[in-house]
């Protein structure tokens, strides 16, 4: 193709055609011009492309990581909201005065099992979420992939604010804990429902009380970021399904 305009541009020069040739030479400038851009056009494209599937990937992870957290966020209010419905069995008046919001929460103090109540002396399990894809998104500084910047948002606040939230509320249960831990060992091995209930150690009573007041804001914190988890998960998958 080169030598082909080569031999026009000579033959133009060795007629004297010196306008044709000028006007020819502009004409193969506008193309190269066109060229490049063409080129450029397509390493753009292909560049957003990329942009485009990588940041979907982020966001199919972070999907992926609340939905593990939701699952394990239901098992542990489980534990929870069994000691506080076990404690409100013996005495509701006690309990429910002191709550934040007891009505919103209602569900928590009518799941009384009185199997095992081994568990009202323990802290139980704490939340830890799985954070990988969200972190990795923010330091490797990819969080402009993510365009819905609402849906970015509601994200940041699960990772940035409401984890953060919890893990505070976990650090006063784990003081309370221990003191339940060092001043009632016999009764957290050998106590049944009966014993508790009928128990006339008020002491005892009231420290359960106050734990599971810790675990009941600790718990209500948990099902509000659950609650948030579940519906930024089904705002995630809307976002997945249109790219």
């Amino acid at each position: 193709m080169i030598k082909f305009f080569r031999l026009i541009r000579m033959r133009l020069l060795s007629e004297n055609k010196a306008i044709k040739y000028l006007l020819y030479a502009f004409g193969e400038i506008i193309l190269v011009v066109i060229g490049i851009l063409i080129a450029l056009q397509i390493n753009n494209w292909n560049e957003r492309k990329k942009e485009y599937n990588l940041g979907n990937r982020y966001l199919e992870d972070i999907k992926s990581d609340l939905e593990k957290d939701v699952a394990q966020a239901e098992f542990i209010l489980k534990e929870h909201i069994n000691s506080i419905s076990l404690i409100n069995s013996i005495d509701s008046t006690l309990l429910k005065k002191e709550f934040h919001q007891p009505k919103e929460f209602e569900w928590f103090f009518n799941r009384v099992d009185t199997t095992d109540i081994s568990y009202i002396f323990y802290r139980g399990y704490s939340f830890r979420p799985v954070n990988g894809a969200y972190n990795s998104l923010i330091s490797d500084g990819k969080s402009g992939l993510i365009k819905n910047r609402q849906l970015f948002q509601q994200i940041q606040e699960i990772y940035a604010e409401l984890n953060l939230r919890l893990e505070s509320n976990y650090e006063n249960l784990k003081r309370i804990e221990e003191k339940i831990h060092w001043n009632y060992p016999s009764e957290k091995q050998n106590w049944d429902y009966s014993d508790l209930r009928n128990s006339k150690n008020d002491k005892i009573f009231l420290d359960l009380a106050n734990f599971a007041e810790q675990r009941y804001f600790y718990a209500m914190n948990l099902a509000q970021l659950k609650n948030k988890m579940t519906n930024v998960v089904e705002l995630l998958k809307k976002e997945v399904s249109q790219k």
